[in-house]
C-alpha cells in the first residue's frame, strides 16, 4: 500500500517471485477508492479488505472491483478503523479507534455486533490478528498490551451460538 498526493492511495498485489500482478486504486468511475489505506486483509471469499483513515473499511472483489464500504455502526457513530482481519467463518474484524470496540462485520459490510467494548484489562485496540488453527484473536492496543480471545468454539459456532 502506499500513499500519494493528492491524498490518494492504492493496493497493489504481487506474486512469489516479487512481480506486481494487480493494482487496485479507483473505483470504476475513476475516483479513489482509498485516501489513506493503513491496515490490510484477504478474506475467504478472496476480497481484499483495507481499512482507510479517511473514517472507511473498503472492500474490493479479488479483480479490483469495488463490493462496499463501511462506515461505522448503524447507530450511526463513525468510523475510525485500525486493524482489521478475517476469521474461519468470513467475518470481517476491524479495531474502531473512535469508540475503542471491536466490530464484526458480514462479508458483505453489514455490522454483526460488538465483540469488545471499552474494555479496561484491553485498552484502546489497535491491531488484529486471528488464528485459525486454535481459533483465537490477538488484540493488541495502543497502550503496548496483547490480550487473546476465543470467541468461535468450534467450526461453526460464534459465541455459542450456531451462525
Amino acid at each position: 500500500m502506499c500513499r500519494k498526493k493528492p491524498w490518494t492511495g492504492k493496493v497493489t498485489r504481487y506474486n512469489q517471485s516479487g512481480q506486481q500482478t494487480q493494482t487496485i486504486q479507483h473505483y470504476n468511475t475513476g475516483r479513489g477508492l482509498y485516501s489513506d489505506p493503513i491496515y490490510i486483509t484477504e478474506n475467504k471469499n478472496l476480497d481484499v479488505v483495507v481499512t482507510d483513515n479517511n473514517r472507511a473499511v473498503v472492500a474490493t472483489e479479488r479483480g479490483g472491483r469495488h463490493r462496499f464500504s463501511y462506515t461505522g455502526h448503524p447507530s450511526g457513530s463513525g468510523l475510525w478503523p485500525c486493524g482489521i482481519c478475517t476469521d474461519t467463518l468470513s467475518h470481517i474484524l476491524v479495531c474502531d479507534g473512535f469508540s475503542n470496540t471491536l466490530q464484526m462485520i458480514d462479508k458483505d459490510g453489514q455490522f454483526l455486533l460488538n465483540l469488545l467494548i471499552n474494555s479496561k484489562k484491553m485498552g484502546e485496540p489497535l491491531s488484529l490478528s486471528y488464528d485459525v488453527n486454535t481459533h483465537r484473536l490477538w488484540v493488541g492496543s495502543w497502550d503496548s498490551k496483547l490480550c487473546v480471545f476465543k470467541y468461535i468454539t468450534r467450526q461453526g459456532d460464534l459465541t455459542g451460538k450456531s451462525s
